[in-house]
């Protein structure tokens, strides 16, 4: 009775050992640095000027747009307020969204990138998700940059990109995905990526995130025209199909913890 009873029990641990190793993998989310920009604060309604960028934010300014015309070309922080000019509905994620306004007489593009702790692991799919907002036209509230009452016409979109980044290099870009804006709006794009078409050399390198306001010809005011940023998130997802010896391993483990106890017992 007691060696059926323990072979059951051996038996019992492999089928246990076999069922978590074939279990579904969770998608983790990864750290982001002030990911709602939320922390600068800004009065309610108006927009902050922010040099260099936002709080755990750098700027990314490849054409030196932003060190040129430091007073025309900016980043920054704004809080929508409800029912007002710029965001009628407000932000999407706490009260703050990220700016990036570009009038500047300059060709290129400009925004917000940041390094995460997170490294590209192998065997995961990274999604990347951010809000991208078409501001409406609006006059100023009291507390933004440049003061109150000054009109600002931003009718138009200069189209956007979000990219994920591993060491540097750019893993995957998306310009289309939030679909066609409404003016005073949010809406969410959307990107994926497989590290298992990485190359080599870019899995161990830290992860990257990159917002950009692409100054696309054909706004209304072409280039006085921005592009607003909110409730950025990146989750991992390990591949669902344990890695070689994992099932084994985790059962010969059980087997060995019953094989132990069974035998303390048969002892007694």
């Amino acid at each position: 009775m007691k060696i059926a009873r323990y072979r059951g029990l051996v038996a019992a641990a492999l089928a246990a050992a076999a069922l978590l190793s074939a279990l579904p993998a969770r998608a983790v989310d990864l750290l982001v640095m002030n990911p709602g920009f939320e922390a600068d604060p800004a009065a309610d309604g108006a927009f902050v000027v922010i040099a260099p960028a936002p709080t755990g934010w750098q700027a990314y300014d490849p054409s030196g747009m932003l060190a040129s015309s430091p007073g025309l070309n900016a980043l920054g922080v704004i809080r929508p307020r409800l029912g007002h000019d710029y965001f009628p509905g407000g932000s999407t994620e706490g009260v703050n969204a990220a700016l990036v306004f570009l009038a500047g007489p300059e060709a290129g593009e400009a925004g917000l990138q940041q390094t995460l702790v997170a490294t590209l692991a192998p065997a995961t799919v990274y999604t990347l998700q951010v809000d991208v907002g078409n501001i409406a036209s609006g006059v100023s509230l009291p507390g933004s940059s440049g003061g109150a009452g000054n009109f600002f016409d931003l009718d138009g979109f200069p189209g956007y990109r979000i990219e994920l980044l591993a060491g540097g290099t750019v893993l995957a870009a998306d310009s289309s995905s939030a679909g066609l804006i409404p003016e005073g709006e949010f809406r969410t794009a959307t990107l994926s990526f497989d590290a298992a078409s990485a190359a080599p050399a870019l899995l161990g390198q830290a992860l990257g995130l990159r917002l950009v306001n692409l100054k696309a010809p054909g706004t209304a005011e072409v280039p006085n025209i921005e592009v607003d940023f909110d409730h950025v998130r990146l989750q991992a997802l390990p591949a669902p199909v344990p890695e070689p010896g994992s099932g084994l391993l985790l059962a010969g483990g059980l087997a060995c913890w019953v094989i132990a106890l069974g035998r303390r017992r048969i002892r007694r």
